[in-house]
């Protein structure tokens, strides 16, 4: 009963997470507005702090029952993971405005903390799988560098715009998904393999 708990739980995470950032994100056009702007400019600054904390939370449930469905015990990522989910509660939670040059720039240290913390967290993981499935483990990287480097070529072509931030969340969802499905269909056909032999 725990186990299936968990498992819808991780389904309502993982779909959960783009579409409250959508909804979120849409609120103004993010052509023009960063998620921040929107949060600290734009009258949302309440709606902005749930988002990043349930989000943050979502986020870390899911990948943390990622890790131990796979027996990752590893204590740098599993930090990492911690310190992401601290980094981007400090991200919504710190204003961002002109009136508050000192506030606006931790603000913006801790958005790039998070992502950095949560991709080394990934990247950890992805290099111990290479350890029990190959292809998973090369699958997974490009995927990885897919939300980094996708995310990262929006930024330096529409600027600093919630365009970024919607695709780096969008796809960062569907490469867990993957991965999820991925680790867990290997798993399943473990098991088919053991009830045959």
């Amino acid at each position: 009963m725990n186990r299936d708990f968990f498992r819808y739980l991780a389904l309502f995470a993982i779909i959960f997470i783009p579409l409250y950032t959508y909804l979120f994100g849409t609120r103004e056009s993010p052509f023009d507005y960063t998620l921040s702007m929107i949060g600290n400019k734009l009258g949302y600054r309440l709606n902005f702090i749930i988002w990043g904390t349930v989000t943050g939370l979502l986020l870390t449930f899911f990948i943390i029952r990622l890790y131990v469905l796979k027996s990752f015990k590893n204590r740098r990522a599993r930090k990492l993971l911690i310190w992401s989910l601290i980094f981007l509660v400090l991200t919504v939670v710190i204003p961002a405005v002109e009136t508050l040059p000192v506030l606006k720039r931790l603000h913006a240290i801790s958005a790039v903390a998070f992502a950095l913390s949560l991709t080394a967290s990934l990247y950890l993981f992805i290099r111990y799988l290479s350890e029990i499935n190959q292809r998973v483990s090369v699958k997974s990287m490009w995927m990885l560098y897919i939300v980094i480097g996708g995310s990262l070529g929006l930024f330096f072509l529409f600027g600093n715009t919630g365009v970024f931030e919607l695709f780096f969340f969008f796809s960062l969802s569907i490469f867990l998904l993957l991965l999820n499905k991925w680790l867990l269909g290997k798993g399943r056909a473990s098991q088919e393999a053991g009830k045959t032999a």
